[in-house]
Order: structure tokens, then C-alpha cells, then sequence
């Protein structure tokens, strides 16, 4: 068994201000994002066809969920294994990363409610239609597909999420950056992911601005528990969580 460290600084450097760092960094970031876009395609493609065009909205949603988090998986499992020498910090939380967890779920919670406000009373005036749930299509599970989805969050979305955005992409170019600029950059990255597949709907400019700013801000906040806590669990514990209560709170009202 890999015995994988526990912080960041015993994984990578701190910061490489040499040009082949940074050259390294951004082709590492060039090479990444569009191998991930064309297996994310795939793979949900690939499980829409299996599970049937007319299958039900929840089922297409889980089948292309899972597809998805596949495709990041082997990406992510891929490049650690290429670099054998990049490894992904693990280890259990202790109780000196329950204020990050905390805070990045305060914080989660807060920008969420702040871009449903956005959406009900700044985002009408430049005529949003269909909402942020509909082009996010968090509005596609109903009834237990509801608690189904969130379970999968916890089991599957966040852990493999953060593995891939916080574990492997942020740490890749923390090891060339700041702590600021790599959780920035990564936050940016997993906004395009989450973005660009509205792209095909041909949404107005005033949803993708709006998708991007929150999905930046989420992506911040996780990486920003991870850049305190030195392990993925941290920042998966809290996207997942996030992700099972939004998904819940339609079955309390």
C-alpha cells in the first residue's frame, strides 16, 4: 500500500518561479482540460445511449452523473500514475480541519442562496430563461431520484470531483504558483467543466456569467479547504455534503 503524505508541502513544492515550471504548468493545464472534455462527451453519450432516449429524466441524469465522474476518474488516476512522483494527499480529517470543513460549508451554503437571490430578482430583468436549476439541471431528479442523487454526491460526485479539480489539478499547479493563483486557476477549470456543457443549449450571456461566477466561487471554496487541511477528504466531505442537501431540501418542502 502507497503510503501517501498528509500535507501539501510534503507532497510538492511550495512555488517554482523558474520558466519551466510555469511552462510545465500551463501545458499540463493545456493537455488536461480538452482530453477531459472529449471523455466527459464521450462518456455521457455513451450512457445516454445504453439507458434509452426515453428513459425517465432522473435515470439519464444518474446514468450521465456517474459517466461523467468515470471520465474525471480516469483522467485523474491516469496522470498520477504517469508522474509517479505526484502524488495525491489523503488522510482522515482530525479536529484541526473542522473549522475549514465548517467554514467551507458556511460558505458553500451562503453563495448558493446568493445566486438563487441573484436569479429570482437581478437575473429576470435581463431575461434568463429557462432559470439556473433548468440549465444546471439540478432540476432533473424528482421524488427518490432525489435521494438517490444524494447519495451519489456523497459516494461518487464529490470525492471523485475534488480528487481531480483539488487533488490533482490544484496541487499540479500549486507546485508552480501561489497558494492564491493555483486555488484560483483550479476554481476556474472547474467552472469551464461544469459550464461548458450549458454552452450546447445555446444559453443567453447573462446565464453563463452568471453559471461561471458561481461555479468559480464554489470552486474557491473547496479549494481553499483543501489549501488548509492538506487532503482532498476535506473539500470532497464538503462538496458532497453541499451537493445531498441541495438535493434533499425539495423533499422537506
Amino acid at each position: 500500500m502507497v503510503d501517501l503524505p498528509s500535507t501539501l508541502e510534503a507532497t510538492v513544492p511550495n512555488h517554482l518561479d523558474d520558466e519551466t515550471g510555469v511552462a510545465s504548468a500551463v501545458a499540463f493545464i493545456a493537455l488536461t482540460i480538452p482530453i477531459t472534455i472529449v471523455l466527459n462527451l464521450a462518456a455521457s453519450l455513451a450512457a445516454v445511449s445504453a439507458v434509452g432516449s426515453d428513459a425517465g429524466a432522473t435515470l439519464i441524469f444518474l446514468a450521465g452523473s456517474i459517466a461523467t465522474e468515470l471520465s474525471f476518474l480516469l483522467v485523474g488516476i491516469g496522470y498520477v500514475s504517469f508522474r509517479s512522483s505526484f502524488q495525491v494527499p489523503i488522510h482522515v480529517p482530525d479536529r484541526d480541519t473542522v473549522p475549514p470543513l465548517v467554514g467551507g460549508l458556511g460558505m458553500g451554503f451562503a453563495t448558493a442562496f446568493l445566486s438563487l437571490v441573484s436569479t429570482d430578482t437581478v437575473l429576470p430583468s435581463v431575461e434568463l430563461s429557462p432559470g439556473f436549476m433548468e440549465y444546471t439541471n439540478l432540476a432533473a431528479p424528482a421524488g427518490v431520484g432525489l435521494v438517490i442523487a444524494a447519495l451519489l454526491s456523497l459516494a461518487l460526485i464529490g470525492p471523485v470531483e475534488e480528487f481531480f479539480f483539488r487533488g490533482v489539478i490544484q496541487q499540479r499547479l500549486r507546485a508552480s504558483f501561489s497558494a492564491k493563483t493555483a486555488i484560483g486557476a483550479a476554481a476556474l477549470v472547474f467552472a469551464l467543466f461544469h459550464v461548458y456543457p450549458v454552452l450546447l443549449l445555446s444559453p443567453p450571456m447573462a446565464a453563463v456569467a452568471h453559471m461561471t461566477l458561481y461555479y468559480s466561487l464554489m470552486g474557491g471554496i473547496f479549494g481553499w479547504v483543501f489549501e488548509r487541511t492538506g487532503t482532498f477528504v476535506a473539500p470532497a466531505l464538503v462538496h458532497g455534503i453541499f451537493n445531498a442537501v441541495v438535493f434533499v431540501v425539495p423533499l422537506l418542502t
